[in-house]
């Protein structure tokens, strides 16, 4: 049986939330709060009380800005989710909608948001609930390869503003980014509308979007460029700047040279600097400071072979061969230890990193930044990648 576990504070059982709410410090529980295939745990004291998950019905509700004040007055947390669910009438005639709150740091907050939603689908979120025709129309065409708003227009009768609004809403909602493409949870939103081959009107759409696709040649096929990582090489007077995508890192650095590994930290984040024996500096300025520890972990050899595996995965790298050379493994070993790591729950048969891994990789760099002027890495985009991919993966394999 899967099983997530993040710690909170909550309240359960209070009616459907209407504006005249109060809220005391009193009725905050501090609990663990665990997610199953098939229920919500709930710890009270040595006990647990459970909620079917088939009983919630709408998860991250927004609620007005006062109750939101009263809710992080009452809980000393600035980030909370709400989660709607149905329960027994206390007279017995019927159900009831009650809701709960849970209010705790950013990353538990999105930890249960995507624990939930993996089960339960994108239906039950309440930002799909808050998505406009136009938006969902937008959404359906643009992952479909559609951006050119020549062809755009004709569709929202040729009102720009619309569209733009539209545009400007979706990207706000991360499903799409700056530059018109679909996001992981995009993609994902849009699969959880099309339906399950049963003949909803979101299958239909997505059919009849594909041959406009098709037919249509005005398109734009127009990509973003990646964001590069800065590797730098100095010896003397001499020098060598280029930009590198982070799973082709590796293999810009010299592994087999390398005499000092260390990194500076600083207030505008960390690099790595890497010294050979034939005197060359070599710089990492990278896009994200975890991705500068996760390499420096890597080349660490303190650390154990299956969290350099960790690591190595999670800038990109998964061909067994390069595993091996990466992290100094003989490759003979990768196999036995990847499957290790599968039956350990940190990687999936996919080499997937599930939220174990992910967590490993959040607590040691955490542990590193302690004393540091550095803040804010734990919010990586990277990290959050990960784990909405891992979401949509579980949620993807529920609805095979």
């Amino acid at each position: 049986m899967e099983y997530s576990e993040v710690e909170l504070d909550f309240i359960v059982g209070i009616p459907q939330l209407v504006t005249n709410i109060t809220i005391s410090d009193s009725q905050w529980t501090r609990g663990k709060v665990g997610i199953s295939e098939q229920e919500l745990w709930l710890s009270n004291g040595d006990d647990w009380d459970t909620i079917p998950l088939k009983s919630i019905e709408l998860v991250n509700r927004k609620l007005p800005k006062t109750i939101e004040n009263r809710i992080m007055a009452s809980s000393r947390h600035s980030h909370y989710i709400v989660v709607d669910y149905k329960k027994l009438s206390m007279f017995g005639t019927g159900y009831v909608t009650s809701s709960m709150i849970f209010t705790g740091d950013k990353n538990d907050i999105e930890k249960i948001k995507s624990y939930l939603l993996s089960y339960l689908g994108f239906s039950a979120d309440a930002e799909y609930e808050q998505l406009s025709p136009e938006q969902v129309r937008l959404l359906f065409l643009l992952s479909s390869g559609i951006s050119d708003m020549d062809v755009l227009l004709p569709i929202f009768d040729k009102d720009k503003i619309l569209l733009k609004h539209a545009f400007a809403v979706l990207k706000k909602k991360k499903f799409v980014d700056e530059f018109a493409l679909v996001t992981p949870k995009g993609f994902a939103m849009v699969e959880d509308l099309k339906g399950k081959g049963e003949g909803t009107i979101g299958k239909d759409l997505s059919k009849s979007f594909k041959q406009i696709a098709k037919s249509w040649s005005n398109t734009t096929s127009f990509k973003a460029t990646e964001n590069m990582n800065k590797v730098s090489w100095k010896y003397d007077i001499s020098s060598l700047i280029g930009h590198v995508n982070t799973e082709h890192l590796w293999k810009f650095l010299p592994l087999k040279h390398l005499e000092k590994v260390s990194i500076e930290i600083s207030e505008s984040g960390s690099n790595l600097k890497m010294n050979t024996e034939h005197d060359v500096e070599v710089t990492l300025d990278s896009i994200e400071d975890t991705i500068t520890f996760a390499l420096f972990d890597i080349l660490n050899s303190e650390y154990n072979s299956v969290y350099k595996l960790v690591n190595a995965i999670y800038i990109g790298v998964k061909d067994k061969k390069d595993l091996a050379y990466l992290c100094s493994i003989e490759p003979f070993a990768v196999s036995s230890k990847l499957e290790y790591m599968v039956q350990t729950e940190l990687i999936e048969d996919d080499l997937t990193l599930t939220p174990k891994a992910i967590k490993m990789i959040r607590d040691n760099m955490s542990s590193k930044l302690t004393d540091s002027s550095l803040t804010g890495f734990v919010e990586s985009d990277r990290l959050r990648e990960f784990e909405m991919e891992y979401a949509k993966k579980k949620m993807m394999d529920k609805l095979l």
